[in-house]
């Protein structure tokens, strides 16, 4: 009786095992089934309190069965995990996997581009393509680009007319498309132009459409139902297609019909796993193929410049003296920019690639010059708990810059700080910049306000550099210590060669809104140089708001959405262009110039549907001539670089694509880096210069004054409507600064032990700070300062998203 109950019991036992293994298999079926993945569609299946980023704050309720995309994750908390949500409305954050239900592939994000996207017959577009999280592309257009191509890459066409290329991208999860078309025009230019700018948008964006047929009789659009029927011969107009979009542009010239086109592909922008740049765990950070840079945000050709090094040090400054004593326990600014042994609180040998962190706030008085000559400086202002200005101290004579860059300090990363210089009577010196670069190399400046200099408020004399989302002027322009009594010149670029100069404001003077030179002193045989100026406003330069000489080299120059608007007062001596051509002396230079330019508005260049204007002007009218030059020594170039003086004057512009000089890579910016000139000025005044510290948002007191007065048009009472100042009281004054508590950082690596503690790879009790374990090619330190920087935030979807108020077209003003 026993065994036969031993073996009832032995069967039963078996079959609770077949069931619990049946039961498993299922789990992990359903499990599988609803593998979740950036990109993906969801459901939420049950009301949930949404959370911020720590995992621990609710930020608001989400309904159950909303929809939305996975965009962040996962990020593990107990055994739990956690994806970033955008809901469709309602309140977005993260949300638990457990109530995450898929709701359809999520697709692959897809790139496309053209460059140049308009060519003569018998010239070549490279294209280059990017995906995320594919496993597989097909490409389709001609016979040299289709079929079965790598996951990223370029290859260069030449198509005999008017061709449109795709690419599809697929993994096992779902696809994405993206496409891009190259214009093929007559010989002689395009008859027919037609651009988008950007070409590929996120759901819900919108992309600026500009065409041009000067010879045309009659012009039809086709698209959509808000770019169709009848257009005149030259205009743009906002689009904001719901799905890829092919528009097309069909006039008739001397009788016969032509027709350009432009596709807009509507489509996540470098999306989904921008969280991985400021997280060490997550390495699949999004265009894997164009990182590491500068730091995510960098555009331009500074935005190579790098630090990084496995012997690199951390300078984690604790006073705002401007001293130097390696054993007096303080470890300042001077230390960090000289490259300078420290032995106490904690040892950094000389020397060494450095990141210069701040454990304080407050103004950093200057007495004394302290010219960066070790190469590799990250000067990471957005680590201070309440920001950091630098200033003019009454001992530093001869005056001199504030941070200067000279010949071996290259490769400088200068982000969230504030450099102003003040007057220095009775110390002459025409070299009070607060920030200059002398000859140097790899350089970009991002978020940082620099003004109230007596020779100009920025001095940029560098290579492969960039300057991007600053404040630039004013200066203290009368009797404040310059050689000349009145000395309001802002920024002054020369010669500066590759330079990009990115969403900007720069603002009040007499001359030097941006004047710019390319190519190398001295002017050899052969220089050349590019200059990308995108979506900058410039405000209230009364004689010369932009100046473009070639005293050094050859100029290849795109000017593209940029806003220039008048001030109070008004002189014409100078002629006053955003584009203002200059020939040394009046005479022929053996340089040229060759010039995009694009939807940018000036006192004379109006564009339809911003700023409130009703009509579109030439966009010839941006540019104009340096009173004294004739137009006859502004001479063209040819494909090859020579000088060609049968195309003179205004001839050297053109609006159907990019310059890139001989050689070069390209233009130095993505297509989604540029929006148009009224987007821009809301992004410039809402986020230019130092707007970030430790604890968030940190814009300061002067600042915030002068972006209002843009706004308002100098209508407040407090600057500069009859005279120019003279006295930091005449100008503002310095920032007001509030200080507050750095974060504990136990193993002095840079990185505070809260933050360490939040990642798997990061220790707060061992110095971390170069460490990569996740591959990514951004260290730890460095992703960390991208945190505080909001890189992560500010990667997609960020340049022309802003909002605010806007002046008028001019500011009501009249146009020149």
């Amino acid at each position: 009786m026993i065994n036969i109950i031993r073996g009832r019991n032995r069967k039963i036992a078996n079959i609770i095992i077949t069931i619990a293994v049946l039961l498993s298999v299922a789990l992990l079926t359903r499990a599988y089934a609803n593998t979740i993945a950036i990109g993906q569609n969801i459901v939420l299946t049950g009301k949930f309190r949404v959370m911020d980023a720590n995992l621990t704050t609710g930020i608001g309720m989400q309904e159950a069965n909303a929809t939305g995309v996975v965009v962040g994750g996962p990020v593990k908390k107990g055994n739990q995990r956690w994806w970033r949500v955008d809901f469709g409305q309602g309140i977005d954050g993260w949300v638990v996997e457990s109530l995450l239900s898929a709701a359809g592939k999520p697709s692959i994000a897809v790139t496309l581009t053209g460059t140049p996207t308009t060519i003569a017959p018998g010239e070549s577009s490279t294209l280059a393509w990017t995906s995320q999280s594919a496993t597989s592309c097909t490409a389709s257009g001609d016979a040299s680009f289709s079929g079965s191509r790598l996951l990223s890459g370029t290859v260069a066409v030449s198509p005999g007319q008017t061709t449109t290329y795709q690419i599809q991208c697929a993994s096992a999860s779902g696809s994405g498309t993206a496409s891009v078309t190259i214009n093929v025009t007559a010989t002689g230019g395009p008859a027919v132009a037609l651009t988008a700018m950007p070409s590929t948008i996120a759901p819900g964006g919108s992309s600026v459409l500009a065409w041009s047929a000067p010879n045309a009789t009659s012009c039809t659009a086709a698209g959509d139902a808000t770019f169709s029927g009848a257009r005149p011969a030259m205009g743009s107009m906002t689009v904001q297609p719901a799905q890829s979009t092919a528009y097309a542009l069909t006039c008739m010239i001397g009788g016969t019909s032509q027709t350009a086109t432009a596709t807009i592909t509507v489509g996540a922008v470098a999306s989904g796993g921008a969280t991985a740049f400021t997280n060490p765990d997550n390495g699949d950070v999004p265009d894997r193929a164009k990182h590491p840079i500068a730091f995510p945000t960098a555009i331009g050709f500074g935005k190579n410049t790098s630090v990084r090094s496995k012997d690199a040090v951390v300078y984690k400054i604790n006073s705002l003296e401007d001293v130097a004593a390696p054993g007096d326990g303080k470890i300042t600014y001077r230390e960090c920019a000289l490259a300078l042994a420290v032995t106490t609180p904690y040892a950094i040998p000389a020397g060494r690639p450095r990141y210069c962190v701040f454990d304080v706030a407050g103004a950093i008085v200057m007495q004394s010059s302290a010219f960066i000559t070790t190469p590799k400086i990250y000067i990471a202002g957005q680590t201070s708990p309440g920001g950091i200005e630098f200033r003019l101290g009454d001992q530093y004579n001869p005056v001199d810059s504030l941070i200067d860059t000279r010949r071996g300090g290259n490769d400088m990363i200068l982000r969230h700080v504030r450099t102003r210089t003040g007057p220095h009577v009775g110390r002459t010196s025409e070299n009070g910049d607060p920030i200059r670069m002398s000859g140097t190399n790899n350089q970009i400046l991002d978020h940082v306000s620099t003004m109230f200099g007596t020779d100009e408020s920025l001095d940029m004399a560098c290579t492969n550099c960039t300057v991007q989302w600053s404040i630039i002027g004013p200066n203290i322009c009368r009797n404040a210590g310059h050689t000349s009594a009145l000395h309001c010149k802002t920024f002054f670029l020369k010669p500066a060669s590759n330079v990009t100069v990115a969403h900007n404001l720069s603002q009040h003077g007499e001359q030097r809104g941006l004047n710019i030179a390319v190519g190398t002193n001295p002017a050899a045989t052969g220089n050349k140089g590019q200059a990308d100026i995108i979506n900058n406003v410039f405000y209230d330069f009364i004689a010369e708001t932009g100046l473009l000489s070639n005293q050094f080299g050859n100029i290849y120059a795109n000017y593209i959405g940029n806003v220039a608007l008048r001030g109070p007062r008004y002189n014409a001596s100078d002629g006053n262009y955003l584009i203002g051509f200059y020939s040394n002396g009046g005479s022929r230079m053996p340089f040229g110039f060759s010039v995009y330019a694009s939807g940018n508005v000036t006192p004379r260049t109006r564009i339809a549907g911003q700023f409130g204007s009703t009509v579109t002007d030439p966009f010839t009218t941006a540019g104009g001539f340096i009173t004294h030059v004739d137009p006859a020594t502004v001479c063209g170039l040819t494909t090859a670089g020579s000088l060609d003086c049968a195309r003179y004057g205004l001839a050297v512009m053109q609006n159907v694509s990019p310059v890139v000089q001989p050689g070069g890579a390209g233009t130095s910016f993505e297509p989604w880096q540029v929006t148009t000139a009224e987007r821009a000025m809301l992004g410039v005044l809402a986020y230019a210069g130092a707007d970030l510290c430790l604890n968030g948002p940190c814009r300061d007191n002067v600042d915030a004054m002068y972006v209002e007065d843009v706004r308002t048009c100098d209508a407040t009472p407090y600057l500069f409507a009859s005279n120019w100042p003279s006295s930091l009281a005449e100008a503002g004054g310095w920032a007001r600064l509030t200080a507050q508590a750095a974060l504990p950082d136990s193993d002095n690596d840079g990185m505070p032990d809260s933050w360490e503690r939040r990642f798997k790879n990061t220790n707060p009790l061992v110095w971390d700070a170069n460490d990569d374990k996740d591959g990514d090619g951004y260290p730890n330190i460095e992703e960390y300062l991208s945190s505080l920087a909001q890189d992560d935030v500010r990667y997609s979807g960020f340049i022309g998203s802003a909002t605010g108020r806007l002046p008028a077209y001019n500011c009501g003003r009249p146009m020149y």
